[in-house]
């Protein structure tokens, strides 16, 4: 009877408007949860019945509603700004990867990520995130693994190679050379630079000056004697020299050198190499232009860099946007110890939910494209913020009104189909 089915009819209706609100509540409520995707429903109507006896058409009545699927949203979410490094955010397409032994490897947009006692980055589950492995050497390399910060020290490096650029007045008179003994006394000008033994220690060298003849300047690295094996504490040392001859237009043509002692005490390793570049000669196929200069200017150093360091521990770590984990360390050092993997999907509207704000990927989403940040339609991984819940508030209220509507006229339909019901037994009464 077609008062009864009716009755059936509208019972979908309540079911299929109460799983809409149920999402609707989901999304409500998860509209503050950080990298949350919403969802809507999908409904399709049920087959109908055909009265025609020959199946032509234009005499079919619906038989009511069905949930068809739920869709999630994967749109971006508005990106704020913390002031945690390892809070991390994609700009754009893409997932973080994370691997645990419970769910194995699952992927999220939520990337509130932290470095536990261990030194492992992971989620606020415990999570291990996943990157692709950096060598000793700082190379990244193509095996995804996850990421650990080692609070191991850097061995100390000692310095073989001294870039000092200096001017030297070319007005300034030819003079003596300079006495050993009174460095400080007899040279023309004097610079102090920084360099490192094998062990790390710093050692303090001052570089000596003195015109000896025209465009002919000679050099004297020196020390003080307690830091040479066998000098004397107090006493200038010297360390290295050399000789700089420049050309009638103040360049350099000629830098010759001489490690004299380089033996530093308190365990380093002796006769340390050490080269003192002062820049492209002309005898050395240079300009005579890129480094130490002799022009009718006040004498001056410009550039003092040096190739050693001490031992160093690691201070803090940094994530740029193309997801390269760096580790700084205490000696101004810094390393490359991982690069961020993002996985996007063809169709991540079909990935599963797993709860914990993860996804797992589904027959229908295709297997992950795993790959770096930036590259091949990834997005850009920014540093010190967070995707926020992509939820529209005002948008879940109104579907709420419709879906609240939706099961109002359901059930009324169940009550007037009952209301027919009783007019037709009612009609034996009569």
């Amino acid at each position: 009877m077609g008062v009864v089915s009716s009755m059936t009819t509208a019972i979908s209706g309540l079911e299929t408007n109460g799983q809409a609100l149920a999402v609707i509540s989901d999304n409500i409520v998860n509209a503050n949860t950080t990298g949350f995707k919403s969802a809507r429903t999908e409904f399709q109507n049920i087959l109908a019945q055909d009265l025609s006896m020959g199946g032509a058409g234009g005499l079919q009545i619906g038989r009511g509603a069905q949930l068809a699927g739920v869709t999630n949203i994967l749109t971006q979410g508005a990106i704020t700004r913390t002031e945690r490094g390892t809070d991390l955010a994609i700009s754009g397409n893409g997932f973080f990867v994370c691997k645990s032994d419970s769910l194995g490897q699952t992927y999220t947009r939520d990337g509130s990520f932290r470095f536990d006692k261990d030194g492992w980055l992971t989620n606020l589950n415990g999570m291990r995130v996943q990157a692709y492995e950096s060598t000793p050497e700082g190379k990244i390399t193509g095996k995804l693994t996850d990421i650990r910060i080692p609070y191991n020290t850097i061995a100390a490096k000692a310095t073989n190679n001294v870039q000092l650029h200096v001017n030297l007045d070319a007005r300034s008179p030819v003079s003596l050379p300079l006495d050993l003994n009174k460095p400080e006394e007899t040279a023309q000008f004097t610079t102090g630079i920084q360099i490192f033994d094998s062990v790390g220690n710093a050692q303090a060298l001052t570089m000596y000056f003195n015109k000896t003849a025209d465009n002919t300047w000679e050099w004297h690295g020196m020390t003080d004697g307690a830091n040479i094996n066998g000098g004397i504490p107090g006493t200038p040392t010297e360390v290295c020299t050399g000789a700089l001859v420049f050309d009638q237009l103040g360049r350099l043509q000629t830098n010759s050198q001489t490690v004299v002692n380089a033996n530093f005490s308190n365990g380093a390793v002796p006769d340390q190499q050490l080269f003192m570049d002062f820049g492209d000669s002309i005898d050395d196929q240079g300009t005579g232009e890129k480094g130490t200069t002799q022009y009718g200017s006040k004498n001056a150093t410009f550039r003092n860099v040096q190739d050693g360091w001490a031992a160093g521990v690691l201070s803090d770590t940094g994530i740029d946007a193309d997801g390269v984990v760096t580790g700084i360390y205490t000696n101004g050092q810094s390393r490359l110890l991982g690069q961020l993997a993002v996985a996007r999907f063809e169709s991540t509207e079909r990935l599963i939910k797993l709860g914990e704000n993860q996804f797992r990927e589904s027959i229908q989403s295709g297997q992950p494209l795993i790959g770096k940040p930036n590259t091949n339609g990834r997005g850009v991984v920014m540093t010190k913020s967070l995707e926020q819940s992509n939820v529209d508030l005002a948008k879940e209220f109104v579907d709420m009104i419709k879906a609240q509507r939706g099961f109002q006229a359901s059930a009324k339909s169940v009550t007037t189909a009952n209301e027919m019901l009783d007019e037709i037994i009612n009609i034996k009464r009569q």
